[in-house]
């Protein structure tokens, strides 16, 4: 009996950053498109690859390299008018970004438009920038409309508004302020959100966020998802190895890992490793010395990625009070070398890490939370076998965090959005 091959479904996808040489939304992009294309005849339009809205260089020695590579990537030129206001965004304010990005996604719209005269596509995927308050326009196509992972939704915990500096003060009052008016009055994304056939949330609060105020059912998928496990855990020696990365500021909030480790009255049989540079660096160094902490510090400085990945791969946990981040990409690295995280229990960190593979903070005060930091850290000086049991705990839940899992989702999603 002769198989009959049948043609993979043609899918359109919106990611404004894609590359497979960049993490953050390039990564996001690059995953989700790369990864369902072995599945659909994917068309992504995209708007960057680099530095600013327009770069696409790196994309373009991709395809390159890579011209069979079953992806139809069409790259949507930004006008004049988009250009300047990316300029503005980047030279003034971060404020202009909305202003460039809206008008960049009626340029997709338009293009999409013009595709789908030619092309019989079964679905359009609004896929990023994830922040909720840029659905894009593709929902006014005649096609079946996914948007998502969406998140940014929630907003600093007001606990932290008082050891920021003005900047960032300024910056987040206002940021909380426009959440809650899009969430509230938003008709482009009331309008986007109701249209849509399925809505994925990047964390069960941006899931809360937008079933409460708009009135839709969203599924958590994540727009990052684990790629390489480990398969055997590495023995807590004499000395337990905690490890923070990423950029050092403020809301990174590395100072409250210091405060922390000044709890542990003098104790030698930990270091702390430190990855990462940035504005914050020389104060909190000095934070350091007045702690009297610099003996048991390790400042690694910015590293490649491998190198990162590296040390992760000698510690023992992996400590993350971030005050801002969804789904840091870091925690998930983590995941894939077998570390317990110290986080707070907020945002992705929330979903991510159980009781068995972690220690969630609870935000109750900034005092509060350096104390419960604190005795999750004695806890792993004082039970290494315990912590060994946890990083065991770790490798077992890596396959739940899998991107294998997460295409399996959307795949699921696809098709029922097709065959309704």
């Amino acid at each position: 009996m002769t198989k009959i091959n049948t043609p993979k479904k043609k899918i359109l996808i919106a990611a404004y950053a894609i590359s497979p040489y960049s993490g953050s939304e390039f990564g996001v992009g690059w995953n989700f498109v790369s990864k369902l294309s072995a599945f659909y005849d994917i068309t992504v339009l995209y708007g960057t690859s680099g530095v600013c809205m327009g770069n696409h260089e790196a994309m373009l020695q991709y395809r390159q390299n890579n011209p069979d590579d079953g992806v139809n990537y069409v790259y949507v030129e930004p006008n004049r008018l988009v250009r300047l206001f990316d300029w503005m965004n980047r030279s003034i304010t971060p404020l202009f970004f909305s202003f460039s990005y809206m008008l960049w996604q009626r340029q997709v719209l338009a293009t999409a438009r013009k595709m789908q005269a030619n092309e019989n596509y079964s679905l359009v995927h609004q896929l990023n920038t994830i922040g909720f308050r840029h659905p894009g326009f593709l929902w006014k196509l005649d096609l079946p409309f996914v948007w998502g992972p969406v998140g940014g939704s929630s907003n600093l915990n007001d606990i932290f508004f008082p050891i920021l500096g003005k900047g960032n003060f300024l910056r987040h009052k206002l940021r909380n302020w426009t959440n809650s008016y899009f969430l509230q009055y938003s008709a482009r994304v009331k309008n986007a959100a109701m249209a849509a056939k399925a809505i994925f949330s990047a964390t069960s609060a941006d899931r809360d966020n937008l079933q409460h105020f708009l009135h839709v059912d969203c599924q958590i998928i994540r727009e990052n998802s684990l790629l390489n496990l480990r398969e055997t855990i590495k023995p807590t020696g004499a000395e337990v190895q905690f490890v923070w990365a990423g950029r050092i500021d403020e809301l990174k909030a590395l100072n409250l890992v210091l405060s922390a480790l000044a709890h542990l009255s003098g104790r030698q049989d930990w270091r702390l490793h430190v990855i990462g540079d940035g504005p914050c660096k020389a104060v909190l160094q000095a934070q350091s010395t007045a702690l009297k902490l610099d003996e048991r510090i390790m400042w690694h400085g910015q590293v490649p990625r491998e190198q990162v990945l590296d040390i992760m791969r000698e510690a023992d946990v992996h400590v993350m009070p971030s005050m801002m981040d969804s789904n840091p990409t870091v925690l998930l690295e983590a995941f894939e070398m077998g570390l317990p995280s110290i986080a707070l229990d907020q945002f992705g960190a929330r979903d991510l890490i159980t009781a068995e593979t972690g220690f969630k903070v609870t935000l109750n005060t900034v005092e509060g939370i350096i104390e419960q930091m604190a005795d999750h850290m004695a806890f792993c000086l004082n039970n290494h076998a315990a912590l060994d049991h946890m990083k065991t705990n770790v490798l077992q839940r890596q396959a739940e965090l899998h991107w294998d899992v997460t295409i399996r989702q959307v795949r699921d999603i696809y098709e029922k959005v097709t065959h309704e």
